[in-house]
């Protein structure tokens, strides 16, 4: 007798099971949605840390390059000239 009970509210359960999976699949695919968001923005947050990071650095860089005075130098490479003075010289034949 409570088998035919279970067999005829069979459907009917079967389509408030599949209501209750929907659902949770529409609210779970909200979280995921709202994560990929977040992560999103932390990412886009991240990349202008580091270029804004970057811009202080080479602001700083060339605010520091005026004050330092670089020193220039000339290195002349020139090759040696033989001598003249063939005293020691001898050419034997």
């Amino acid at each position: 007798m409570n088998d035919s009970k279970y067999s005829e509210n069979d459907p009917e359960r079967t389509l408030i099971t599949l209501d209750q999976l929907s659902q949770t699949i529409e609210v779970m695919t909200s979280v995921v949605n709202r994560l990929r968001q977040h992560l999103s923005q932390q990412i886009v947050a991240k990349q202008e840390i580091e270029e804004l990071e970057k811009t202080q650095i080479q602001e700083k860089l060339s605010a520091e390059a005026p004050t330092k005075k670089q020193e220039g130098f000339v290195v002349e490479v020139t090759k040696p000239e033989p001598e003249t003075d063939n005293k020691d010289d001898k050419t034997f034949h």
